[in-house]
């Protein structure tokens, strides 16, 4: 089915009188009864009811209306920006990250956006969560890149790389020798956690996770000053965290993933924000996005378990 038969089938459609509608569409009427013919041969059904007085859509015509209009709609949106990038000249985004969110691809798809789109110039701050939050309110930041979920109505987001969460131990630890482990098995480890006001929504499903496990661990909650590798190297304790982190840590850690658990990286945005430049790039991430199959249990779903 082709772009021009749709468009005179949904003219016909919202006219239901042939010859109204060839003038419309600039044409004399038989043409366009055998291109309406011709598209109801295609698709194998009728698309309209015709007597010498009335025209009315079948089922088939009323489904095909809805959904016609819509795919007309997305095809003139997508030509306009298409034509709006052809004409850009120059563009900026403001990209803020939090240390996961770097971690899940960032640099390779800035590196990528970049040699495609050289004009677009791309500025990045690493932030904390609840910061990169108000500047996507603010308007100082374009997109955010931040693991889990947000609350906000306001946001958008779409999902960059699922990053397999597991724990970090120190070298000598009798776990680090396993290929993976299971989340109750660090019933009796001492957890290495970020303050809860780093990341509330983050702490808080650890916290849970630990109580859907029937566990009490003891935890040790870090100071700004101090570094997790650094601890769990030290003997401090065990870090929860994602597989990109093991490429960071001191040689005296291990990083062993857990069964079954995932944390999403995805890149967020205001929806009132207009930039040009970061539609282009929404639109690169989309496309440079595939999930793979068959995904573990999430850990952020562990709260709607």
């Amino acid at each position: 089915m082709d772009l021009s038969k749709l468009k005179a089938f949904v003219v016909v459609a919202e006219e239901l009188n042939f010859r109204k509608s060839a003038e419309i569409l600039g044409m004399s009427q038989p043409p366009l009864t055998r291109l309406i013919a011709s598209l109801e041969e295609e698709l194998g059904t009728s698309l309209f009811e015709r007597t010498t007085r009335h025209v009315k859509l079948t089922g088939a015509g009323v489904f095909l209306l809805k959904e016609g209009k819509e795919i007309l709609n997305r095809a003139q949106g997508l030509e306009s920006e298409i034509r709006a990038l052809g004409k850009m000249k120059a563009g900026k985004i403001s990209i803020a990250f939090s240390s996961t969110g770097f971690l899940a691809n960032l640099p390779k798809i800035i590196r990528e956006f970049q040699d495609r789109f050289p004009k677009i110039k791309i500025e990045l701050q690493q932030e904390t969560r609840s910061a990169i939050v108000k500047g996507l309110k603010s308007g100082r930041f374009d997109a955010g890149f931040l693991e889990g979920s947000l609350k906000e109505e306001n946001f958008q987001f779409h999902p960059v790389q699922d990053e397999n969460l597991g724990v970090l131990l120190p070298k000598n630890h009798p776990l680090s020798r396993r290929k993976e482990i299971e989340f109750k098995e660090l019933k009796d480890e001492t957890i290495i956690l970020h303050p809860k006001k780093d990341n509330k929504d983050f702490y808080e499903t650890i916290s849970y996770l630990f109580v859907q496990a029937g566990i009490k661990p003891l935890t040790y909650v870090k100071k700004d000053h101090e570094s997790c590798p650094l601890l769990v190297a030290t003997g401090k304790g065990v870090s929860l965290t994602i597989a990109a982190t093991q490429n960071f840590a001191p040689t005296e850690t291990r990083f062993v993933p857990i069964k079954k658990l995932y944390l999403p990286v995805s890149v967020f945005w205001e929806n009132e924000n207009t930039n040009a430049s970061l539609k282009t790039f929404l639109s690169f991430v989309v496309e440079n996005h595939a999930l793979s199959n068959g995904k573990p249990e999430c850990l952020m779903d562990v709260m709607r378990l």
